[in-house]
């Protein structure tokens, strides 16, 4: 593991450490690292980067190589977008995008058969989700809360596992065939924020 959280003062990583073969976890949490060295995709063991409250702008396109990718947590950070190949990273488990500058999601993150937790919630710019989200067979968990999007793709009703829903603040209407989300078990439509920046559930 590899954390530097809360260094405010550390402002770039030497590109060396895509070296380390065996690295599974960053932690950059409220970190003043501005960019990712271009090279990151070179850490093929990594299983989890969280640059949580951290200066990052920019997403190198080599990070579409981490194959085992399981968690990327981007709540907080200066993220505006994603790199259109990002439905590349297989194994992703977690996509966390709360309160970032993201202004659309690329469709080919619907490629990701693994995801099972999507949070966009706070995203003030976001304006659309990508009309095949229900190709996200495996998606346990969604939220859009307090978003710019007004319409919910009706490819949703394909999420079979689906169980947790957070639509509120945006939504004008839902689809009719909402009843196939034979799995859901929660619908939230009240604005709910547990904080957490170190942990717990923040939707």
């Amino acid at each position: 593991m590899l954390s530097f959280n809360r260094c405010d003062k550390l402002k770039s990583l030497p590109g060396s450490i895509c070296s380390l073969q065996y690295l599974r976890v960053i932690s950059l949490v409220d970190c003043g690292i501005e960019e990712l060295p271009e090279d990151v995709g070179q850490l093929e063991c990594l299983e989890e980067l969280d640059l949580t409250c951290s200066k990052i702008k920019h997403l190198p396109d080599s990070i579409c190589k981490l194959k085992h990718l399981k968690n990327l947590i981007l709540d907080s950070c200066k993220v505006c977008k994603l790199p259109e190949n990002f439905g590349q990273i297989d194994s992703l488990n977690r996509l966390g995008l709360r309160s970032t500058k993201i202004r659309d999601v690329p469709s080919s993150i619907c490629k990701l058969k693994h995801l099972k937790e999507l949070y966009l919630s706070n995203c003030s710019g976001l304006e659309k989700l990508p009309e095949n989200l229900g190709d996200l067979e495996s998606l346990y968990t969604l939220s859009v809360t307090s978003t710019k999007i007004r319409d919910v793709p009706s490819s949703i009703c394909k999420l079979k596992h689906l169980k947790e829903l957070y639509l509120s603040n945006c939504f004008e209407k839902l689809p009719e065939n909402l009843g196939d989300l034979e799995s859901l078990n929660r619908l939230v439509d009240t604005y709910y924020v547990a904080a957490t920046r170190f942990g717990s559930t923040w939707f």
